[in-house]
């Protein structure tokens, strides 16, 4: 069985780490959004989720 060399280990776990933690980062991103909005404009946002919920039901 050969060695692989540290690089050749380190790149899939280091492309793993930036794309989970971009993924992480959008979803913290969504939710401050999201927040904000909902502090904005209290009145269309509750009127949103109303109707999401309609529809989900």
């Amino acid at each position: 069985m050969q060695k692989k060399r540290l690089s050749e280990k380190a790149i899939p776990i280091l492309f793993d780490v930036v794309v989970w933690g971009g993924f992480a980062a959008f979803l913290a991103a969504t939710y401050v959004a999201w927040k904000t909005l909902a502090d904005r404009f209290p009145g269309p946002v509750n009127t949103l989720l109303g109707l999401f919920q309609n529809f989900m039901a």
